[in-house]
């Protein structure tokens, strides 16, 4: 048969950088690791296409018995127009997913075959059942996959030249208990892993295929830390043994500032950025989350003891808990200049369907489930500590602080002046000076007065203070740029809801 799996285009946001791609001559940070993934699941009797709208068009009017789609809840839109246009040409469709999975009811009778959690199962099984004409409508498997044997990921049909990282994952499911979070409720809280020797046959074929930097998709990579010391030991055995060909990042929880032996391993494998969920400083509104796991030593001290090998830390923060006040957005800009994170994805609470959250805000009449202009792409629910027209004004006004130019600039060069030495130095070679030119292009000449004076500063000031951390400096200076123009783009959006109230 022949088969064609579809990745949605992403919807903008301070995590697509939509702004640098051009400037990194990329379509797309990275690929949605789902569509590999099944068609590393498919039986090699079958053709198997991939097209990821990231970075090419859908074509409508391809030939293909089964068109199949993916997608989380941010590409929910897209999804739907997607299944309607090809359903509309009489093409068998069949959706799965993290958005098929928490919002099955989306779907049903919108597509032909519905799969519900993971496939590794579920996948194969409705092939044999397609090619016997006896299929079902919905698919879900009885129990987690394991993982150990699940077979590498098709990265040989991604378009990997139009991507700046490849993603490889080792495990899925988060021990911890998190109100908001969802991965729980998809993944389960028993990380499983594959095995060690298959994540670095990935691994191996991603910088085959040219890769210089692999990003980890773990949603918590230490979930599991006995088994991700045993990957941690192999990649830096490969990393010494090959120079160092790539560069890592990954997700972990916050605790990983309690283990130095972790902490070194990540040194030595050559991870040099890690995304932890710190939230909020404010323990009223971690417990409340049920996120105890942030409570157990000082939030400053943890973030500066990752930072000190040579790690640096980007942060995904909340507003908007219960225990949230108006002080609350002070508060926060107050502890992300003090802990030194350039890159913070600061976001409003959000009820996803089928947590914790959602089920007792709807339960407490405080879910939105009501569209009212662009309120529900922030925040879906009603805050117990300010109104909402307190919460989407200071979240506006903490969106705008955080990536003005003197913010950012102070805290990414208190940043680069603390954190400690890495296993090995960035390379300089041809990519390296071309992107360099690209970003004084792109953040001098190109820009105003203003930009290219904080360029100038941050550049001169690195480079003066700390030369070996000049490459970073550089990379910091083009990523403000997206972030600061995605902040400066949402500001009318939320002036609109803010009317709206």
């Amino acid at each position: 048969m022949k088969i064609h799996l579809i990745s949605p285009a992403n919807p903008k946001s301070f995590w697509t950088y939509d702004a640098i791609l051009p400037t990194l001559e990329r379509s797309c940070l990275f690929p949605n690791l789902s569509v590999p993934t099944v068609a590393g699941l498919t039986p090699p009797e079958h053709e198997v296409t991939i097209c990821d709208e990231n970075v090419e068009e859908i074509d409508f009017d391809v030939e293909a018995d089964i068109i199949g789609v993916t997608g989380y809840i941010i590409h929910q839109q897209r999804v739907l127009e997607i299944v309607d246009a090809f359903r509309a040409r009489g093409r068998f469709v069949v959706v799965g997913g993290p958005y098929a999975s928490i919002c099955p009811e989306d779907l049903r009778g919108r597509c032909d075959v519905l799969f519900l959690d993971e496939a590794e199962e579920t996948w194969p099984r409705f092939l044999a059942d397609f090619a016997a004409g006896s299929w079902q409508k919905e698919y879900r498997p009885e129990e987690k996959p394991d993982l150990t044997h699940a077979p590498m990921p098709r990265f040989d049909l991604l378009k990997t030249d139009r991507y700046h990282a490849m993603t490889v994952q080792f495990a899925r499911g988060c021990p911890f208990n998190c109100e908001f979070c969802d991965i729980i409720v998809v993944y389960g809280r028993r990380p499983r892993v594959k095995a060690v020797e298959n994540v670095l046959a990935e691994i191996e074929e991603c910088r085959r295929l040219g890769a210089r930097q692999v990003f980890i998709v773990d949603d918590n990579f230490i979930g599991n830390r006995k088994l991700a010391k045993e990957l941690l030991r192999a990649l830096a055995k490969w990393g010494r043994e090959n120079d160092y060909p790539l560069v890592f990042n990954t997700e972990v929880s916050l605790d990983v500032a309690r283990d130095d032996e972790l902490l070194g391993l990540l040194r030595e494998a050559n991870f040099i950025t890690v995304f932890i969920g710190i939230e909020t400083p404010r323990v009223e509104s971690l417990l409340e989350a049920r996120k105890t796991q942030n409570t157990r030593a000082d939030l400053l001290e943890s973030v500066h003891h990752v930072q000190s090998f040579g790690i640096q830390v980007q942060a995904g923060m909340i507003v908007g808990f219960d225990h949230d006040d108006p002080a609350i957005f002070e508060e926060q800009h107050r502890f992300i200049q003090e802990a030194r994170i350039p890159v913070s994805m600061t976001g409003m609470l959000n009820a996803i369907p089928l947590t914790p959250l959602y089920d007792r805000v709807k339960e407490e009449g405080r879910l939105v489930t009501r569209m009212e202009g662009d309120q529900l792409a922030f925040s879906n629910l009603v805050p117990a500590g300010m109104s909402r027209r307190e919460l989407f004004a200071g979240y506006r006004r903490l969106i705008g602080e955080l990536y003005s130019y003197e913010s950012f600039g102070e805290r990414a060069l208190r940043y680069l002046r603390h954190r400690g030495k890495r296993v090995a130095s960035a390379p300089i070679g041809r990519h390296e000076l071309r992107l360099f030119r690209r970003v004084l292009r792109e953040t001098l000449l190109r820009s105003g007065p203003r930009r290219a004076a904080f360029t100038l500063g941050l550049l001169g000031r690195a480079l003066w203070q700390r030369p070996s951390t000049f490459p970073e400096a550089v990379s910091l200076a083009l990523i403000h740029k997206g972030l600061a123009e995605y902040a400066r783009g949402l500001d009318p959006e939320l002036e609109r809801v803010l009317e709206g109230l």
